[in-house]
């Protein structure tokens, strides 16, 4: 199921920027010398490609600071954290590295934008 919806939100995005290409020229019959700045196109492609680069280099950054916080935080937390979770089923331990994760995501998402 999971690759089904990750194919799928793979699709939608390849469909949201083919069609933002397809209407990023105007479809004017007759050009003027005024309009010739208007007939560039309206997505510059180096530079989309330069921002989905960007992007990914963050989402990696951002990730790799969330695994390294929370092997810090299970480092300073008393207990085992994978086996509180996984095995004994400690909701207070799974609501605590959930409430850490958000945090860290909160501010690497701010230091980021």
């Amino acid at each position: 199921m999971a690759k089904k919806i990750v194919l799928l939100s793979f699709c939608i995005a390849l469909g949201c920027i083919v069609a933002a290409l397809m209407w990023s020229t105007p479809a004017n019959a007759q050009e003027t010398s005024e309009s010739a700045a208007a007939s560039e196109p309206f997505i510059d492609l180096r530079h989309l490609a330069l921002l989905i680069i960007e992007s990914v280099i963050f989402s990696i950054v951002g990730m790799v600071v969330l695994m390294v916080g929370y092997k810090i935080f299970d480092l300073v937390t008393p207990f085992d954290l994978d086996h509180q979770i996984a095995e004994d089923n400690n909701t207070a331990a799974g609501i605590a590295v959930a409430g850490m994760l958000i945090a860290l995501g909160l501010i690497v998402a701010s230091a980021v934008g």
